[in-house]
């Protein structure tokens, strides 16, 4: 009888409340960054914009506004739009994020290595 009731307890038991695993951009950034191919820095990204398009464009919460109007003006004369994203951190975050000493305000990523940062399109 003693076995009888602790299945039921089982039973009622609730076993579906498994942890929902959010999307961590900073270690998909990480990953990315040392198995696909960034390029960072306001110069670097335009001057590659211009020639080739990216897959997206990562942008720190205080990014300039006139590097995103003039990136926003970019991507408007393309053929195939790139999705922007805006990083909820600082550019010192994002920065820390790639593992570097310094602020970063605006990453292309041209191939986005083991990381499932392309899902943020859909976000």
């Amino acid at each position: 009888m003693a076995k009888m009731k602790s299945k039921s307890v089982v039973e009622k038991l609730d076993l579906s409340r498994k942890k929902k695993k959010e999307f961590d951009i900073d270690t998909n950034l990480r990953v990315g960054f040392k198995t696909g191919k960034f390029i960072f820095g306001k110069k670097q990204v335009l001057r590659h914009l211009r020639n080739d398009s990216f897959k997206m464009i990562l942008l720190s919460n205080n990014c300039p506004t006139e590097l995103e109007k003039q990136l926003n003006y970019y991507v408007s004369l393309m053929k195939d739009k790139i999705h922007i994203h805006r990083y909820k951190g600082s550019s010192w975050d994002l920065g820390l994020a790639l593992a570097k000493p310094y602020m970063i305000s605006i990453i292309g990523v041209l191939q986005e290595g083991d990381s499932d940062l392309l899902s943020l399109k859909s976000q």
